[in-house]
């Protein structure tokens, strides 16, 4: 069965998460897990009710998990049972009693399966039971990792084994036995009432906390679902091959007792730089035969300060396009803006403002893909080739200037665009392909495709048939593994989540593509001798401005005095580049020019016999 599921924790008000399920719902996700925690049993079990429904409604499949209850299953949550029954919880190898709930006591037992029945009552489709471990001792305050549990007197009896020897093999084995039998017990009370469990086991098949034999887990003979989640950085470890590691084992356990399996992946605590091991996690999860992935949790957790990282928002954008293949993340809509046109016009400012700062970053992350189409465009250029923007719409028009500056900026003709600024046109494939046709691209051409999708069929047909001329490409998109980046040479990603407004690509996304643009016209312009040192010497001096500059650029590279620059200018027909190399080695405008030649245009070249 193909799920795309996530966590939801944290609100139990039914009217703000019933608009967070809907942007679950509607980015793509088929299921949800809600945790239920101790306090929501005690103090919430209507409410947590009305939000199973309300996840029904919308479509989704809904799990519960018991999130912290008696501290032996995964989650921040705490444990009131705990406190009311210390005779119940765990004892360590030294003797100290724990706030731990005992596995093989029949109070705590009891305990789980009255949680399992309020969860049933709430209306879930499935108890997931998560992480089932025994007491992990810095859990509990407890700063000794060489510490186990448990010894208490029902465990001790259970066992008939002497506890005081440590923790054997005949020990170990007891305990693992211990979480299989608590696991039969507490699957076969759901069932019993007509529900469907779920096992999430942690990634660990060895060590106090792991399960050596999955097998006797997956043969619970109520069991519907296998799950694990083995979260990479947990453990230090790398995700393409820990995660398939751990897929592969889920998927061929689950198989062997035809029970569905099940991958949790995190996105909490990821920030832009493990995006790639998340992708490489879920497709390590789709290659070893398991369909059904999920993520801890919505907008990757960007709402807990515990889990959180500053990259939380890009993150969920990663995952929900990794899990659910939906909209491109620009187009999609933040819930938590609804109300952007009621806010004060100053919150407006700062906002966008906000917004606009993590731009930079995520052009930053692209650097050094930048630098590669920057030393390619280099390379044709040199050669006699141009380079070719292409576009459509927003993504035009930012292309569209940036090549129209390069001409008086830089002096060149080589830097063109080929562009159609109505919006309509943007899915017109026949005009893309003629348009650059028409420009007669050839081998020595390198293009440039833009599009924040990346999937705009202007665009992607203009490179199909700059391929087919012979040029290079590269392709600038807003989204990961884009149509676009898949079919060019080289691929420049800037990925910068959804927009304020949303789809409206002239803002984030198009300030990044402005960025990139304006990078990659600057340093080939640099690259290829425009400029001396950081002065901008190839201008068209066509206006009082820029002969003024010109007159400074030149004063500035040859500290000679006004009288002798102004003659120098004059004596090179306003060239600045032709008046600097006759000051600094001394020789007429003619043999300057002559120099600027053979030096392909470089003045440090040119005067390289004068100026070190």
């Amino acid at each position: 069965m193909k799920r795309a599921g996530v966590s939801y924790f944290g609100v139990r008000i039914p009217r703000h998460a019933r608009r967070d399920l809907e942007d679950i719902a509607a980015r793509g996700y088929t299921a949800v897990l809600h945790t239920f925690s101790e306090n929501d049993l005690a103090y919430y079990r209507g409410t947590m009710a009305e939000i199973v429904a309300a996840s029904h409604k919308l479509g989704l499949e809904v799990q519960m998990c018991p999130w912290g209850v008696g501290r032996t299953f995964g989650g921040e949550a705490e444990s009131r049972w705990v406190t009311f029954h210390p005779e119940a919880c765990q004892v360590l190898d030294d003797g100290r009693r724990v706030a731990t709930g005992c596995l093989n006591n029949p109070v705590y037992r009891a305990f789980c399966k009255e949680w399992a029945d309020a969860a049933i009552e709430a209306g879930t489709d499935y108890v997931f039971w998560d992480e089932p471990h025994w007491t992990v001792p810095e859990h509990v305050g407890v700063d000794d990792p060489e510490r186990w549990a448990c010894v208490c007197q029902v465990c001790a009896e259970l066992s008939g084994l002497d506890l005081s020897k440590g923790l054997t093999p005949e020990v170990q084995q007891f305990r693992e036995r211990s979480v299989v039998d608590f696991l039969g017990e507490v699957t076969a009370h759901v069932a019993a009432r007509g529900g469907k469990n779920t096992i999430c086991l942690l990634p660990l098949t060895e060590g106090p906390h792991g399960v050596s034999d999955w097998d006797s887990v997956a043969a619970l003979p109520h069991l519907s679902v296998l799950a694990t989640d083995p979260y990479w950085k947990n453990f230090a470890e790398s995700a393409e091959s820990f995660v398939g590691r751990f897929a592969r084992l889920l998927a061929e356990t689950a198989g062997r007792h035809d029970v569905e399996a099940q991958m949790w992946l995190p996105s909490f605590g990821l920030t832009r730089e493990d995006i790639p091991d998340l992708e490489a996690a879920v497709q390590a999860t789709h290659a070893a035969g398991v369909d059904d992935v999920w993520t801890w949790g919505y907008e990757a957790c960007g709402h807990m300060t515990h889990l959180a990282t500053p990259d939380s928002p890009l993150v969920w954008e990663a995952v929900t396009a990794a899990l659910t293949g939906g909209d491109a993340a620009t187009e999609r809509q933040r819930v938590d803006l609804r109300d952007l046109d009621l806010r004060p016009t100053a919150e407006l400012v700062r906002l966008i403002n906000d917004e606009d700062r993590t731009v930079a970053g995520a052009v930053a992350d692209a650097a050094e893909s930048i630098a590669a189409a920057i030393d390619a465009i280099v390379e044709r250029l040199e050669s006699g080739g141009r380079l070719v923007y292409v576009g459509a719409g927003s993504s035009g028009r930012a292309a569209a200037a940036d090549a129209a500056e390069c001409g008086p900026t830089f002096s060149t003709d080589r830097v063109v665009a080929v562009t159609t600024e109505d919006e309509a046109a943007e899915d017109d494939a026949a005009a893309g392909a003629s348009d650059l046709a028409a420009l007669g691209i050839g081998e020595q051409d390198i293009v440039l495709a833009v599009s924040a999708s990346g999937r705009t069929a202007y665009t992607l047909s203009a490179v199909e048939q700059a391929a087919k001329g012979g040029a290079r490409t590269i392709g600038l998109a807003g989204v990961r593994d884009s149509e676009l980046t898949g079919q060019v040479d080289l691929a420049i990603e800037i990925e910068v989540g959804p927009e304020v407004i949303a789809g409206s690509t002239r803002m984030k996304a198009g300030t990044a593509q402005k960025l990139v643009l304006n990078s990659i016209s600057t340093i080939t312009m640099v690259r290829l001798g425009k400029t001396f040192g950081n002065l901008m010497v190839d201008v068209r001096a066509s206006n009082d401005k820029l002969r003024a500059r010109a007159r400074r650029a030149v004063a500035i590279a040859t500290a000679a005095p006004e009288d002798e620059v102004a003659e120098a200018i004059s004596a090179a027909d306003g060239d600045t580049k032709v008046a600097i190399v006759s000051l600094l080695a001394g020789v007429d405008a003619q043999t300057a020019r002559s120099r600027l030649t053979a030096a392909g245009g470089v003045i440090r070249e040119a005067v390289a016999d004068v100026v070190g």
